[in-house]
């Protein structure tokens, strides 16, 4: 468990609180490229670590994320009119490039210079992976772009989706750290040995498929230069020597690679980043090293267990808390665990609703299973505290290590792990993407 001071350092996330700070360290996805659809488009809310913004696109294309209202009357820059390379305020006219300058005021009679002491706050920003990441933190610590490895790759090679969760960004974050609840909360009907139905896996049979893939006592969590990994041991060679498989990492300060749902080839992110206190916005991410075919991108949306049905027109699940997730309890009964839909709305379903949007860390029982939620709280807490005290953090500005991939590392009987695992840390490779043919982008294999 935590202690009260220490659930409230971790949950807390607006500007001057010590989590809201360390994440304003950090470069954020803030929303999809394709929400600011082209130059002089709708201007668009954006609201993250407690604070509003609008996004829009100037005439150039450049995307500008400003302060949601004018510094004039503090009017709503919503509503401003996108037009000729700036957003401009609705009630009295000023005009605002995506850096924040002030460079029309039309009803002031001060001086045409006096506009060019009027800024609006505006936050740096920059498209990659179909995404706008937004930096909110002082100008003199702005770190350098990270090197996730997915940002080079094509758009044919990727899909995003984003969507919105009712409950505190650690809610959710915690679920990729927890391994064992999938053999629960993801587990499907069994079936008898003449293909009858029988009901949904419980009591020692999912207890079995529950437990890890190595005992806990071989599991370890390994702090990096990015956050940390899963490493547990496996059984040794042939020839005597130890195996290691290192996996599920977690970047700083709420990203992560967790999940087995992916097709041969297919790489996965999930990002968690803190609206307010009370919801946070969920980038689901997949990456190919090739480009997806129309099948993949089928089963990973529409015909498959990846993402949520969205109600159209919004970012938001459609089974959600007001709908009960629209549980079924016959297909609890007979077909899944849980009785919901899919993957995504199972853990929608249990991270939202943990004694509310707030989960109360003063009132849990942490078992081993749970050791990787522990380190990553560990991380968290440690970092915010340590830029308290006036120490920044190391890993927005080490962005190649930010290039990682899991593998397995054969090394000699008594490595230490440390060392051991070295190799799949070095980042990984850059890489040169062919032109994609056509047959490869709409194919069924």
């Amino acid at each position: 468990m935590l202690t009260r001071e220490d659930n409230d350092l971790i949950t807390q996330i607006d500007k001057g609180t010590p989590m809201g700070e360390y994440f304003r360290r950090f470069w954020l996805p803030a929303m999809l490229s394709s929400e600011l659809p082209g130059a002089d488009c709708t201007p668009v809310r954006v609201r993250l670590l407690g604070e509003d913004m609008v996004a829009f696109r100037d005439s150039e294309g450049k995307v500008g994320v400003v302060d949601a209202y004018c510094p004039h009357r503090n009017a709503p820059m919503f509503f401003g009119r996108n037009e000729e390379g700036g957003l401009r305020c609705i009630y009295h006219g000023w005009k605002f490039d995506t850096e924040g300058r002030c460079t029309d005021m039309p009803n002031c009679w001060e001086g045409e210079q006096f506009k060019n002491r009027v800024t609006i706050q505006a936050y740096p920003a920059w498209e990659g992976g179909g995404m706008v990441w937004l930096y909110m933190g002082p100008k003199d610590k702005e770190p350098p772009k990270p090197a996730y490895e997915f940002l080079d790759a094509p758009a044919s090679h990727t899909y995003v989706s984003k969507f919105f969760v009712n409950c505190n960004y650690m809610q959710s974050l915690e679920n990729e750290f927890g391994d064992s609840h999938a053999a629960f909360l993801h587990s499907v009907q069994a079936t008898g040995p003449n293909g009858g139905a029988l009901q949904a896996i419980a009591g020692p049979q999912a207890r079995a498929l529950s437990r890890t893939p190595t005992d806990p006592k071989n599991r370890h969590i390994v702090d990096t230069d990015f956050g940390q990994v899963s490493v547990s041991e496996l059984p040794p060679t042939s020839d005597g020597k130890a195996r290691y498989s290192v996996r599920g990492p977690f970047w700083l300060p709420c990203i992560s690679a967790a999940g087995d749902l992916n097709g041969p080839g297919v790489m996965a992110l999930n990002i968690k980043v803190p609206v307010d206190l009370e919801n946070m916005v969920f980038f689901r991410y997949k990456w190919s090293e090739k480009p997806l075919s129309q099948k993949a991108l089928f089963e990973m949306t529409a015909g498959g267990a990846e993402f949520p049905e969205l109600i159209p027109g919004t970012f938001i699940p459609k089974q959600n808390k007001t709908n009960d997730y629209e549980i079924d309890r016959v297909k609890q009964r007979f077909f899944n665990y849980s009785g919901m839909v899919n993957t995504p709305v199972q853990d929608i379903a249990v991270v939202e609703n943990q004694r509310g949007s707030v989960a109360d860390r003063t009132r849990e029982v942490l078992v081993s299973t749970d050791r990787g939620i522990i380190q990553g709280r560990r991380r968290l807490i440690e970092g915010a505290r340590a830029l308290a005290e006036g120490i920044e953090p190391k890993e927005p500005w080490n962005p190649e290590a930010y290039r990682f991939r899991p593998g397995i590392v054969e090394v000699e009987p008594g490595t230490p792990i440390e060392d051991a695992i070295r190799p799949v840390l070095e980042p990984w490779p850059k890489r040169e993407y062919s032109v994609d043919a056509l047959e490869e982008l709409v194919g069924t294999d």
